[in-house]
């Protein structure tokens, strides 16, 4: 690895907050600076308006859940992320199928075959609600009550680029 290499890779290592204390000079130097500090809220801010704009629903449901700040700033600091924003949302919403929360795992799956199709892709994705998609996707943009669980009901989603409006559903 060159010089360059590991002052890229320690400064990385600095604005992510991982990796054990640096050992050199110039490191340890812009580790403890004010600057650094700056840095890293720049870094945080910019992630999370990234994710707010491309990942609509899912960020509003974190935000309703009280957990959007830190999901972010988790993924931002224990993953490669790209500088693109559209990878990186991408890449930020594969993350979130193990979430704790089923519901969190289901519109970030929608968003995610959404953001997708959009793009071009030809791939045909099915996402299986237990609630009205349509009632809790609205609800969470007025920012009105979130639908709940319809026992008995399954809402089964299809995305795809050959259908009409992307989007069809059925209610079984």
């Amino acid at each position: 690895m060159t010089e360059l290499e590991t002052y890229q890779r320690g400064l990385l290592d600095l604005v992510k907050k991982r990796g054990p204390a640096p050992s050199d000079p110039y490191l340890r130097h812009v580790a403890a600076s004010r600057e650094l500090r700056i840095v890293q809220e720049i870094a945080v801010w910019w992630r999370l308006f990234q994710i707010e704009a491309q990942c609509h629903f899912t960020s509003l449901l974190l935000k309703r859940l009280g957990c959007f700040h830190d999901t972010v700033i988790s993924y931002f600091n224990e993953n490669h992320t790209s500088p693109f924003v559209e990878e990186l949302s991408r890449g930020f919403l594969e993350s979130l199928r193990t979430h704790d929360h089923a519901l969190v795992r289901m519109v970030a799956r929608f968003e995610f075959a959404f953001l997708e199709v959009r793009s071009g892709s030809s791939e045909r994705y099915e996402i299986l609600w237990d609630r009205h998609p349509d009632r809790l996707l609205y609800a969470l943009h007025i920012g009105g009550e979130l639908t709940e669980p319809e026992p008995g009901s399954v809402y089964r989603m299809r995305i795809a680029g050959d259908l009409l409006g992307m989007v069809e559903c059925t209610r079984e």
